[in-house]
Formats: C-alpha cells, structure tokens, sequence
C-alpha cells in the first residue's frame, strides 16, 4: 500500500496501515488526474496538473488534523502493474474503512456567498452533484468512520453523520450503516445492488469491482470482459450467502420472456430499495450452489394457478417485515419455467407477491435453474411444448374403482403443473406407473409407455405380464435422460421388431373374481393441436367396464 506522506508530498510504501493513521480522498475523476507515475517524478509536471490542488488539500487537512499519511486513489496506486492493481481494487473498501476520515470533494457544489445559508444551499445543490452518481463513491461513503463534504471551494460543509436524512433519500443507503457498516451482511443483498442501481462507471467492469467491498467478496479482475463481471460477481456473492434475494433482480419491459437466474446488469435492482427480510431479525439460512447446469437449490417450489401457469420460487423476502404470525402473505418470488435444460426464469419483469390467491405447495425437491439464456434460447423456452406428452387421465361413469399415478419417467423430462412430458431431439419414451383400485377393492400395478419416436406407439403391462420384471429392472436401473431420448427401447427392446405389434392403442383387462364385469385400461397416444397452433401428444388413459359377455364378444 502506498501511502502519502503529508508534510513531505511523497510517496511511502507500507505493508500495512496502521487503522486511523491516514486520510482518504473520494472525489470524481476528471481529465487532469495525477498518476502514480506522475506522482513519484519529483519535477515540476504533476505538480502544475489541475487535479494536484485537491492532492494537495487532502494532505493539507490531513496534517492540520494530525496525521502524517494520506491516501489518493489516482496516485497512490501504481495501475502498470495488475498484480497491485487487482490487491488495491479487492482491498478498497478496506482502505476506506481503516481510515481515520474521509474527505468528499464535491467539485460541481459552488461555494455559497452567505455563510448563513450554507446548509440550505447543500440541501438544495447537493441531490444534483456528479459524486452521488459514480460508482465507486459508494463505497466511500459507507466504509470510513467519517465522511467529511467540501464544496468547489474547499469550503467543509458538514460531515455524513450531519447530513444522514439527506443521504438515505438519495443513496438509499440507511442510517444505521452510515453510522457503521458493521451490519451490511445483515441487509438483503437485493437491496444493497439497489444502492447502486442508479450509479455509473466509465469501465463497465468496474460496476462489478466496484461492489466487492459492500458484499464482502473477492475476485480477480479482468478488464475486457465487459457484463461478466457482474454475472461472476453474483456468484462469488451467492458462493458466500444464503440470500436468495440476489435473485429479486428485474428486467425493464417485457422482452425477453425468460432469463436465466442471474441479472444483467445492477440497474435490475433498482425497485429493491425497499426489500427487506420477510421475518425481522431473522434470515432464514437456505443451501444453494451455482454449478455447471445453474442454481442448485432443494426447495419446494409454490403453485398458483389463479395467478401464473408458472412455479414461483419463494425469495423469503418482503416490502414488510411487520407481517403478523398467523399470515404467510407478503414475501416476493421469482416466477420459474420448467424446461428439459431445468428452470429458467419466466417474466422476468415481475415479482411475485404473496397475497390472498389459494397457493399450493409442490412437494420439496432439487431442481436446477440456468444461469443465463441466449435470446435464442428464450424462443425455444416458449416453444417447449411443441411435441410435449400431455398426459390425460378420464373414467367411464360406470367404472367404480379407482386410479393413482405413482411415479413417471424419465423425471428430469415431466413438467408436474403442467402433467407433461417435454420433448427432446427425435422423441422419447415415456413411462407411467399406476396404481388401480379395482370394484372389488383388490389393487393391481400398472405401467403405461409410450414413444414419440416415429409413429406413436403405446404399451400396457401389469404386474403378471411375463414382460414386467424386464420393464420394472430397466426403470429402476436406467439413465436418468439418456436410455429414453437416445435408443427406441420400447419400439426395438419391449415390443421387439415387428412392426405389426406396434400400435398407438393399448388395452389392458382385468377380471373382478364373483363380479360380472372386467375392468378394462385403455392407453392411446394421438396427436393434437394446442392452442397455440403447436403439434403435441395426449396420452389418454381411460379406465372403465366391459361385461363378461362383451368381453368374450371383443375375444371371438
């Protein structure tokens, strides 16, 4: 770290401050500034630049305060080198807050001619000066124990401890930690990005540096990789938090439909000013981890079908955190898509708003939810259905039993809310096992399989056919995806090769002992038109009777 030395205006290095034996500088960068270079050539050339005066002054009320040393952002780091460039960037916030005070040089506040108007010229002038509107003064203003405003003149108008109403309705910021940022951690991280929602860098990657500090993160810097580094500074926060309120983020205007996890840009908290813990006092710790395929979080996710035909993900945040115990209204979710990639985000626009629609709970599971999407890939997210399995199940009016899906397959490919199979490259098979309550109360197993690979094909076994033991160890034993997108197993394994046992309608009988009537199972895959004009299939599973004469009828 180097440091100035205030009596001499030279530069000093040392491997570590001592806390409160220096002053910081925080000021707007404009086109004179003295570098480390610049600064370290004793001649006269830095010295004449326009931007020395303010060095100059910061060491001036330093020394008149009692301390020896100074630091500058533009001259005290020596940016030729990446290595020192990267610890100071990742050590900033650090700098500041070890700080005996900080000096805000406000360059476009005029000195006011009547000293007994000097607050109510600030109040007024202030809210439009450049130094709220920069990125990296954000930091400044949280991390020193004292901030310490000077106008164009260098004339000191009050320190951020006298101005703390004034800074909150304009920085967001909340009194209590421009008192202390000792509580940051405490605060959602939505609403910390919303405090630099509004802000701007000249680097579009130093609107990701810039925030290492209020999160409490670290990472390497990489000038030239433009958005990434806020896609990669929302992992290193998510790899240290258990905040899902990183994800309050939103999109302005409807376009794209879906998203991934993760926001663009910071300017999509700007309406999480207010978020706050839904529960106060209390942040309830959720595991998640971004991995190769996304979010990897355990959740139940929320159904509400008055309100979205998507799934929402319960933030576990609120615009409250006044809610009386006996109501779980008002936390904020995020709306998710299922796809055959896992979830994505679905109205990126919008939150969710727990209010008074019947919401009904998904049984809990882990799920993946992209990070990002392409706009290519959002196109084909609304386009998931097309060639989708939709499963239907009906009963005759004279059936009296009863039927219960127990479990499907492939899982990774069936949209629960939607009672669909989605499909991927040239088909797939799909398998459903059911449980049936027969008229006369005996149970029987079922499995219903079907393929969109070709021809629509349909299969029924029970639990007595010769075929079900091999039908029973493949699905217990299978690939997860790959046994039933890539190999026809039903067509060339199940049903074997001849095509005259391939047929898009299966039946199933099933005798009631002492009762006249069989039960009977029908399975058939056909296709259909959705309402949006997209081919799908409707696997129709209808239950009903056939009387003892039908039945020898149907056989004859």
């Amino acid at each position: 770290m180097w440091l100035i030395e205030t009596a001499t205006l030279e530069l000093k290095s040392v491997v570590e401050a001592e806390k409160r034996s220096y002053a910081v500088l925080s000021h707007t960068w404009g086109d004179e500034e003295v570098s480390f270079e610049q600064f370290r050539n004793t001649s006269s050339t830095a010295r004449r630049q326009g931007a020395f005066g303010k060095i100059a002054k910061t060491c001036e009320i330093a020394l008149q305060n009692g301390l020896s040393y100074a630091w500058v952002d533009t001259c005290c780091i020596d940016k030729s080198s990446s290595a020192e460039l990267s610890e100071a960037i990742n050590s900033m916030f650090k700098y500041y807050q070890d700080s005996a005070f900080c000096i805000a040089f406000i360059h476009d506040l005029p000195g006011s001619p009547d000293p007994s108007t000097l607050n109510a010229d600030f109040e007024s002038r202030f809210p439009r000066c450049r130094w709220l509107t920069r990125g990296w003064t954000l930091q400044e203003l949280i991390a020193p124990p004292r901030v310490l405003f000077y106008d164009s003149t260098w004339t000191f108008r009050g320190s951020k401890h006298d101005w703390k109403p004034l800074l909150f309705r304009e920085t967001g910021v909340d009194e209590a930690t421009l008192d202390s940022p000792s509580g940051l951690r405490s605060i959602p991280v939505a609403r910390r990005m919303s405090w630099a929602s509004k802000r701007q860098t000249t680097r579009t990657e130093d609107l990701a540096y810039c925030l290492l500090g209020i999160f409490d993160v670290n990472m390497p810097l990489i000038y030239g990789e433009g958005r990434k580094a806020f896609m990669r500074l929302q992992e290193e926060i998510a790899k240290d938090s258990c905040d899902l309120s990183l994800f309050a983020w939103q999109q302005e205007g409807s376009s794209p439909s879906y998203r991934g996890i993760l926001a663009q840009s910071v300017t999509e908290f700007s309406h999480c000013r207010e978020i706050k813990h839904r529960i106060k006092g209390a942040i309830i710790p959720t595991e998640f981890a971004l991995t190769n395929r996304g979010l990897r979080i355990e959740t139940a996710l929320v159904d509400v079908p008055a309100v979205s035909d998507d799934l929402i993900l319960n933030l576990g945040v609120s615009y409250r955190d006044d809610w009386p115990i006996h109501t779980s209204r008002g936390w904020i979710g995020v709306y998710l898509a299922q796809t055959r990639d896992g979830f994505v985000r679905a109205s990126p626009h919008a939150l969710f708003e727990a209010g008074s629609p019947d919401r009904l709970r998904c049984p809990p599971g882990l799920i993946y939810i992209r990070k990002a999407l392409d706009p290519s890939d959002s196109i084909d997210v609304a386009r998931r259905f097309e060639r989708a399995i939709r499963l239907e199940v009906g009963r005759s009016p004279s059936w009296s039993g009863a039927i219960t899906m127990e479990s499907v397959a492939p899982k990774g490919l069936w949209v629960e809310n939607h009672a669909c199979f989605l499909h991927q490259g040239q088909g797939i098979n799909a398998y459903v096992r059911f449980k049936v309550r027969l008229p006369d109360k005996t149970t029987r197993s079922i499995i219903v399989a079907c393929s969109t690979m070709g021809e629509p094909v349909c299969a029924i076994w029970h639990s007595h056919d010769p075929l079900w033991n091999h039908v029973d160890h493949f699905l217990n034993n299978c690939n997860e995806r790959a046994d039933f997108v890539a190999t026809d197993y039903l067509r060339f394994h199940f049903l074997g090769r001849d095509p005259n046992k391939y047929s898009s309608k299966a039946i199933q009988n099933f005798p009631s002992p002492g009762m006249e009537v069989f039960t009977t199972i029908s399975a058939e895959l056909k296709e259909h038109r959705n309402e949006g004009g997209q081919l799908e299939f409707i696997l129709q599973i209808t239950p009903g009777t056939r009387t003892i004469e039908q039945q020898n009828a149907t056989t004859t």
